[in-house]
């Protein structure tokens, strides 16, 4: 005279992983992150962020993952990428027109003031669905989805300076269990860093008699 039928609650889990994919024309296919799998569930990324070596009027060329660590299909609706000093962009690159980056001021508002710029934001996402979590063959697979954004570096080559770049994922299509979008948190999954560095360039001259 009693019955029940359980019920196994899902989340809604996406990360993101920025990393520098080109600079100019030569492809860096070492900073791919690799998924780790550890053996109480958890997901972690492996992947250098050691600063890439650049010279003043490289185009850098980051790739900005997301990845779907939950077991609800979803989509990252907005993901937003900062300026920070050294950097520049460029409106007419193909990259940022492919990906329909539009340009933000201190406020978060699309601005064509290109001296009002300190963020990007882009929707191209929007319809791209990121399927959920699978297990096939007793393995996890995760699906991902990307976008790409180019920089040029307007850092002086008499600079030693570190140029720091955050991604994060500004809206999502339901409640992530761990994160919030474009809260900046730098401990949650939804937010990475990709670093620069401009190559110290400093010539000196000395000059001495050496025959009379």
């Amino acid at each position: 005279d009693i019955d029940y039928e359980p019920i196994k609650l899902q989340y809604f889990d996406l990360a993101l992983r920025k990393f520098i994919t080109k600079v100019n024309t030569t492809d860096y296919n070492n900073r791919y992150p690799e998924v780790v799998y550890g053996a109480d569930g958890s997901i972690s990324y492996n992947h250098t962020k050691d600063p890439v070596l650049v010279t003043t009027g490289d185009i850098v060329t980051y790739t900005i993952r997301i990845y779907n660590e939950g077991e609800i299909a979803g989509y990252a609706t907005g993901v937003k990428d900062n300026l920070p000093e050294g950097l520049a962009f460029d409106p007419e690159n193909e990259t940022n027109k492919q990906y329909g980056w539009k340009m933000l001021d201190k406020d978060g508002n699309v601005t064509e003031d290109i001296e009002k710029v300190v963020a990007f934001s882009t929707d191209y996402l929007k319809d791209q669905l990121i399927e959920a979590l699978v297990v096939e063959n007793g393995a996890k697979v995760l699906s991902y989805k990307d976008v790409k954004i180019a920089f040029k570096v307007t850092e002086p080559n008499t600079s030693d300076r570190v140029l720091v770049n955050t991604a994060q994922i500004l809206e999502d299509s339901n409640d992530d269990v761990d994160s919030v979008p474009g809260n900046d948190v730098l401990t949650e999954d939804d937010i990475d860093r990709e670093y620069v560095r401009v190559q110290y360039f400093d010539l000196s001259l000395k000059k001495w008699v050496t025959k009379t």
